[in-house]
Formats: structure tokens, sequence, C-alpha cells
């Protein structure tokens, strides 16, 4: 029969819990050491790339990926403070903000999104744009609209209603300037 300190057994002794420090005092006590060897790391990266070692080059596919991530964001524009879920803080594109818009004017019977311009308080975080206090949507209206103030106001209710629901947005102004009349 085998005993766990016997190497043949396939078993090894476990070693007796000692008391783990609280992770406050784990960080404290590690952050020097973790300082050292980031600085390390740096510094034979540095290395390295000055003696033209391709070791230290950045791969084709993850160049790839970067400049794909680059163009998403160019593309996508800058991300817009939302107010925050329950999981915490987010953000949308101003991309999505924009298609949530026209969709939202596209779905009122009669009107159809031209341009939309959205104002932004100062943002609570780095970079972005922060909360939408006004939007400004320029529309098409079907020329047979019997009152067209009535379908400005049916769109402005539209936008309302899809950004309180959508993103949890209550915007203080929501402009409607009709600005051209269409055929059904």
């Amino acid at each position: 029969m085998h005993t766990p300190d016997d190497p043949g057994s396939g078993a090894r002794a476990v070693p007796a819990r000692t008391a783990s420090p609280r992770p406050d005092e784990a960080d404290a006590e590690s952050a020097p050491e973790y300082e050292e060897l980031l600085r390390t790391a740096h510094a034979a990266w540095d290395a390295l790339d000055e003696s033209g070692d391709r070791s230290a080059q950045v791969s084709p596919s993850v160049l790839a990926a970067i400049k794909g991530a680059v163009r998403a964001e160019v593309r996508h524009g800058a991300q817009i403070e939302v107010p925050p879920t329950p999981r915490g803080p987010y953000t949308v594109s101003e991309l999505s903000l924009r298609t949530l818009l026209r969709e939202a004017v596209d779905a009122v019977p009669g009107a159809r999104g031209l341009r939309t311009r959205v104002e932004h308080a100062d943002p609570a975080g780095d970079g972005g744009r922060g909360l939408p206090v006004a939007v400004v949507c320029r529309i098409s209206a079907a020329q047979d609209t019997p009152a067209l103030p009535a379908l400005a106001e049916r769109v402005r209710d539209e936008i309302a209603a899809t950004l309180s629901v959508e993103l949890g947005l209550d915007v203080p102004r929501i402009d409607i300037h009709i600005e051209d009349l269409h055929e059904h």
C-alpha cells in the first residue's frame, strides 16, 4: 500500500494552509515587485526593438487587428455617455445614436429623417462626449400631410420615447425642423 508521502502513490502531501494577507496588504506588498517587473519588461522590449530583433516587432495579424479597430472607431464615431444601468456605466457610439434617431423619425408615418445634430454636456470621463442635452432633427414631410405641426410633434414624441426606452435618456430639448416635402 502507498502512503501520500510515497512518490509512487500518485498522491501528494498538501501543505498546511497559512493565513493569507488581506487583499489591500497583499497589493501593497507586491506593488514594488510588480513595478520592477514592468520596468524590466519595458527595458528588455526597448533593447530588442532598438537592436532590430524581429521578436519585438508586431506581427502582421496583430497590426491588421489594430488597424481594423482604429478604422471601426473612426467609422462609428466618438463614444457618448448615457445614464448608467444597474450593471454600471456604459457608452454608445455616435453611429449607434444617429441610427437609433433615424429609425425613430422614419417610424412616424409621413416623416423621413434628413439630418440630425446632437448637442452634448461636458463628458464626465476622459474622451468621448457627455450626455445628450439636445437633439435637432431636420426631416422631410409627406406632401399630403394635413397638419405639419402635428407631424413634428409626433416625431418629437417618438424620439423622446425611443431615447427613454432604449437608452434611459431624458433629453431636455428636441427640435424638429421640416425642411422638405416628399411624395408617398
